[in-house]
Order: C-alpha cells, then sequence, then structure tokens
C-alpha cells in the first residue's frame, strides 16, 4: 500500500513537472515569432492574406484561448500540424520519425560510458593513491573540460577526414555512423560516472561489513564482486537513469555537429522556421522522456535499496 502511494505521488509530480514545461514552452514559442511570414510569398502577401493565415492558424485569438485549445487537443494526442518541414504532416508524426535515431544515440552513449566508467571507477578505488588512481582522475578532469562539440570536430577531423575509417556524418551506414556521435555524447557522463563509482567504491570498503566479510575469511574476489560494488554501484544505478534523459535531451549539439537525423536537429531547423508546433512537441516529448526516467530511477532504487523500504515502513 505504501509502494502505491509513493508511486501514485511522483506520478502526480512527474505530470506537474511536464506541465509546467509544456505551459513555458507555449507561451515563449508564440512570443518570439511569427510563423505566417513563413506560410506566405513576402513580396506579394497582402495584409489580407497574412490576416487569413493567422485566422486558419488560429493565432488570432487571444493567447489564453489559444493556451485552452492547445490543452485540449494535446489531451487528444494532437500537438499541431508542421507549419513547413513537415509538408503538412503531424508535429508528433515527425518527432516520431526522428526519435528513434535520438533514442538509439542516448543508449548507446550511455552504454559507452558505464562500461568504461565501472571498472575505471572500482580500480582506482583498489588502487586508491596510487599511479592508476591518479592518472583516472586526471583523465577525468581533461574530459569533463573537453567540449562534446570540439571533441566531436576533433573526431571527424582524424577519424574520417584524416584516416577515412568513419563517416562524417549520417546515419546511413549504421554502427559506423553511430561510434563518434556516441563518444561525444557520453564522454562527460562516462567522467561523472567513473567519478561516482570509485567515491562509492571508497566509502564501501571502508565500512564494516567489509571488514567483517575480511575477517571471515572470505576471498578478496568475493568480498569485492559480492558485496562491495553491489552497494557501491546504487548511487550509480540512480544517476544511470537521469544521465539516459541528459543524454536523450542534450543530443541537440552532438546532432548537428555529426548531422545525425534526430529530434534534436529538426527541432533547430524548427526553431529557425519558427515552426513552433514542432518545436513544442519535440520539447513536450523530451520532457517526457525525463519525467519517467527519473520515475523508473526512483522506484528501482527505492525496490533495490532495502534502507529505503524500511525508512519508508
Amino acid at each position: 500500500m505504501q509502494f502505491w502511494h509513493y508511486l501514485a505521488t511522483r506520478l502526480v509530480q512527474a505530470f506537474i513537472v511536464v506541465m509546467f514545461v509544456v505551459t513555458i514552452v507555449f507561451f515563449v514559442s508564440r512570443t518570439i515569432g511569427n510563423p505566417e511570414v513563413f506560410l506566405v510569398p513576402t513580396m506579394s502577401a497582402s495584409q489580407e492574406d497574412i490576416d487569413r493565415i493567422r485566422e486558419h492558424l488560429g493565432l488570432d485569438k487571444p493567447m489564453i484561448v489559444q493556451y485552452g485549445n492547445f490543452l485540449l487537443d494535446m489531451a487528444q494526442g494532437d500537438l499541431g500540424i508542421s507549419f513547413r518541414g513537415g509538408g503538412g504532416k503531424q508535429a508528433i508524426t515527425l518527432i516520431g520519425e526522428r526519435a528513434i535515431n535520438t533514442v538509439k544515440l542516448g543508449v548507446a552513449g550511455l552504454v559507452f560510458a558505464v562500461v568504461l566508467a565501472v571498472p575505471m571507477g572500482v580500480i582506482a578505488a583498489l588502487r586508491r593513491g596510487t599511479a592508476i588512481d591518479w592518472l583516472t582522475r586526471f583523465l577525468a578532469v581533461i574530459g569533463q573540460a573537453t567540449p562534446s562539440f570540439w571533441l566531436g570536430l576533433m573526431m571527424i577531423f582524424f577519424f574520417a577526414v584524416e584516416l577515412g575509417w568513419l563517416p562524417t556524418g549520417g546515419a546511413k551506414e549504421g554502427f559506423k555512423s553511430l561510434i563518434m556521435p556516441a563518444i561525444a555524447l557520453g564522454l562527460f557522463e562516462l567522467v561523472a560516472i567513473m567519478r561516482l563509482t570509485r567515491s562509492g567504491m571508497i566509502d564501501v570498503m571502508d565500512t564494516d561489513f567489509i571488514r567483517t566479510a575480511r575477517a571471515k575469511g572470505l576471498n578478496e574476489r568475493v568480498v569485492i564482486f559480492r558485496h562491495a560494488i553491489r552497494h557501491a554501484l546504487l548511487p550509480v544505478i540512480t544517476m544511470l537513469g537521469l544521465s539516459l534523459g541528459r543524454l536523450i535531451g542534450g543530443s541537440v549539439i552532438i546532432e548537428m555537429v555529426f548531422a545525425w537525423p534526430g529530434v534534436g536537429r529538426l527541432l533547430v531547423t524548427a526553431i529557425l522556421e519558427d515552426d513552433f508546433p514542432v518545436v513544442q512537441a519535440g520539447i513536450i516529448v523530451f520532457a517526457i522522456s525525463i519525467a519517467v526516467a527519473n520515475l523508473l530511477v526512483d522506484v528501482t532504487y527505492r525496490m533495490i535499496d532495502p534502507r529505503i523500504r524500511a525508512g519508508a515502513a
């Protein structure tokens, strides 16, 4: 019963966050652009033509009326029709066509980060104070200070232009096209996960139950892999869901650098063209994705950590 109450509370909180984002995006998008300018020939269009376009799009109504109509349409799954690049397509349809590429890029970046970060963090913690630990921490500082777009451009220059090993951009060559964008996107998360894993392992290795396990004569590998890592990775699990949400929502720059056909690149084009139905749909999808990721992390953490369950009880 307590679990369902907790889940219901988190769902309400997630809904409030998403609606707050929806409201901000709606009003901002309608105050910074004039989409009707893109829908008529600017040299020959009369004011009457522009007014008809505004009336057709519902832009002649008061802002609060537009907002109410938008919420009603959104409740029915209608986020508007693209003004420009979609050829009359629903905005949510355009987002859906690109979403798989953005999710693929975000998951690839997270896998790259986790596969390298967790072993590096564990080794650095077990070799605390040695040259390996210092080298790992030095690389972490370098990784955090490296802009993802600069890293992407450097990789394109060396691995695509100079060496010809990988494609310069796009997604036509499958896995090969995914390698450089995933590395550039996942580097910052790699550093964060590695540092969190290291600090978690250091804290766990100094606890009483680890000393007790060693005193019982357990093999050091059993102590580390069965007891220490399991507890040290609890904070990392929390971070993984948040990291995936950040990677999916923050892939805009990487998608532009590598011409990756994802939602981020579509949103940049839509912003430049004042195509705010597409902008709204994209940001709403990002907001929902991050809210769902946070919810899943909270629920998962509560289920696997007995201390949280006991505290709730």
